[in-house]
């Protein structure tokens, strides 16, 4: 047989910006290394690589720094790029890289369920760069758990009366927090979701008011309703649409603050505040006397209507027009809920003694007959040996008392 020498065989490929080259080389048939002497060659001669010390040479070579002399001659270093837009998409290409590197470890690391899915999820990255810092936001898989987050943030600024303005600011100084426009769509997107349960309507107090019935339905007669288009100087809500919502919140849980069968004791309260010089605010809520202490919470009351005016009896009398149905109907019939469970209602009433007096058609507290539940004169007042009956103050009346519904 004659004698064969087979060419130099080369393979070359790529690895993080490395180039590696693999050679081989035919033995000619003339060199038998440890070969039967009856054995011949003849037809083509096969050849292999070991696979265990390239894959290492190769791993090696991902590991070792990228000298000056072999760095990416296409993209310029960042500092040299003066388009934001061109560093943001560098920041993004960056961002994109650590994503798949973190993906990796994740999977590496057995961060996984039985089923080999992963359970953690890279959110964001931070770092400075010069005098800015550069947050890169990944999406988020579950986008449950984006509005969760979003729902807490609109909480904690109405909580903590921090205007848009303020959260811009904030946001500005803080890139990790959620854009602001997020936030006003999710507090949007709230607003819409309770006005759907709860209605909040607007009224202007200085039309004439008739009663209105907001008890069963939306139709109003008289003129103190105004379009929603329109501005109104007070808006108010349905207490029989409130306790419907707020029945089940105080029926459930571990300690229900209400079983069946009890009755609803319902304290309505009102009162009014300056806001500036030249502004007065008047407000009304209720609270529920079941819960006992917790009455004396602020987010235990709960507002049912908000006008701008004065504490004077001519308006509360025009703004009690506008429950005075819904209230006499709730006294007597009580409310049924949801589960068809039926609740009796008893009311309460209680304010400073402006406010009481005002409700009671009640002389000024500078008047000969001022008490709100006798008839004791101011003469009178400091001698302990008589004793007054709480029959009501009939002489101190001067108008009629339209709370009638207590």
């Amino acid at each position: 047989m004659a004698e064969t020498i087979v060419p130099i065989t080369e393979i070359e490929t790529e690895m993080f910006e490395r180039s590696l080259n693999c050679k081989t080389k035919y033995i000619s048939n003339s060199k038998k290394i440890n070969q039967n002497p009856s054995t011949k060659l003849s037809g083509p001669r096969l050849f292999g690589f070991d696979i265990e010390p390239l894959y290492y040479a190769r791993s090696q070579i991902g590991f070792q720094p990228i000298t000056a002399g072999t760095k990416d001659k296409r993209k310029r270093p960042l500092e040299e790029i003066t388009s934001q837009s061109q560093q943001n998409k560098r920041f993004k290409s960056f961002g994109e890289d650590v994503h798949k590197a973190v993906d990796e470890l994740i999977i590496k690391h057995k961060l996984t369920n039985v089923s080999g899915e992963s359970i953690i999820h890279l959110q964001q990255i931070g770092f400075d760069y010069k005098e800015n810092q550069v947050c890169i936001k990944f999406k988020d898989p579950d986008p449950m758990a984006i509005q969760t987050r979003l729902d807490a943030i609109v909480r904690v600024c109405d909580e903590a009366l921090l205007s848009r303005d303020g959260y811009r600011h904030l946001a500005a100084a803080v890139p990790s927090l959620f854009r602001e426009y997020l936030v006003a769509d999710r507090r949007n997107k709230i607003n819409e979701l309770i006005n759907t349960q709860i209605n909040v309507k607007i009224f202007n107090i200085d039309q004439d008011i008739n009663q209105i019935n907001d008890h069963d339905s939306d139709v109003h007669t008289g003129d103190i309703l105004v379009n929603n288009y329109e501005v109104g100087n007070g808006a108010y809500r349905s207490l029989s649409i409130l306790l419907k919502v707020l029945i089940p919140v105080w029926k459930g849980g571990k300690n229900p603050v209400i079983i069946s069968g009890d009755t609803l004791y319902i304290k309505l309260g009102g009162d009014g505040r300056n806001v500036g010089r030249k502004q007065n605010h008047v407000m009304i809520t209720f609270c529920l006397l079941n819960e006992k202490d917790n009455v004396l919470k602020p987010d235990h009351q709960y507002s049912i209507c908000l006008y701008i005016g004065k504490e004077k009896y001519e308006t509360l009398d025009k703004v009690g027009k506008i429950f005075a149905v819904q209230l006499a109907d709730l006294k007597e019939s009580g409310i049924i809920d949801g589960d068809g469970v039926h609740w009796p209602i008893k009311f309460y009433f209680s304010g400073d003694w402006k406010f009481t007096y005002i409700i009671m058609g009640l002389n000024a507290p500078n008047s000969e007959y001022f008490c709100l539940f006798c008839e004791c004169d101011a003469k009178s007042r400091h001698n302990m040996d008589l004793s007054w009956p709480p029959t009501g103050n009939i002489r101190g009346k001067i108008i009629k008392m339209f709370v009638n519904f207590l």
